[in-house]
């Protein structure tokens, strides 16, 4: 499917928030309508209710990668990806990231008391991200290691249900930070995917070449994920 193609009931009736500065930083909300009328090569899912089932749309992209980072922990690997993905935009030359979900479920629909998740739940609600707030977000470059380390912890305890997915203004890459740490990049063009092969070699992270993503510590576990319906 083309992103440019659709065409969805479900986004006109949304519960959005407009867009304004948060804070002292240079986060950014924007109204859920108008980042994916905006911003098209977003994916989305909703529920059909004539089909009772989920459907997804994923846009069309030139190649799909899966970096990783060397690290020992999760932790260990958080903190260098919220360095090396603010070093990789920065050689790529874009100056933020729109962040979005890609279902209307709220960015802090549930809650989880353990301590790293705590934090990163309360860094949302300290810029002024409600319970009910389903829309994008922009991230300016100086802020996205300390966003980038809340994400990843979000996304690693299961808290935020929709998967959150990022681009640049120019929609010339599509990424998501798995629960593993991992990012899963997508290039849009031939140009983009020849830029980002180019710069990939000034940061620390390494293409997974078997594709396959997974835990790369000795536990198999994952500290802290809950879900909570």
């Amino acid at each position: 499917f083309r992103a440019d193609s659709w065409s969805i009931p479900q986004l006109h009736k949304a519960s959005n928030v407009g867009s304004n500065a948060i804070g002292h930083t240079m986060i950014i909300k924007i109204n859920r309508r108008d980042c994916l009328n905006k911003y098209s090569r977003f994916p989305i899912r909703w529920y059909n209710d004539i089909e009772q089932e989920e459907e997804f749309v994923f846009p069309e992209t030139y190649k799909s990668y899966i970096l990783t980072l060397p690290a020992k922990s999760f932790k260990g690997q958080i903190r260098i990806l919220s360095t090396q993905l603010k070093l990789l935009i920065e050689l790529l030359g874009y100056d933020e990231l729109i962040f979005l979900g890609d279902n209307e479920i709220p960015w802090l629909k549930q809650q989880n008391d353990y301590t790293p998740v705590k934090k990163a739940t309360q860094y949302l609600v300290d810029n002024k991200i409600g319970k009910r707030f389903i829309g994008g977000l922009q991230v300016d470059l100086k802020d996205l290691p300390v966003f980038t380390k809340h994400l990843a912890w979000l996304c690693r305890s299961n808290i935020i249900l929709p998967y959150i997915y990022f681009q640049d203004k120019g929609q010339n890459m599509l990424g998501t930070i798995c629960q593993y740490g991992n990012v899963h990049l997508n290039t849009t063009t031939p140009k983009s995917d020849k830029l980002l092969k180019a710069y990939i070699k000034q940061t620390s992270f390494k293409f997974l070449t078997n594709e396959i993503c997974g835990n790369n510590y000795s536990s198999s576990g994952i500290k802290g994920r809950k879900l909570k319906l």
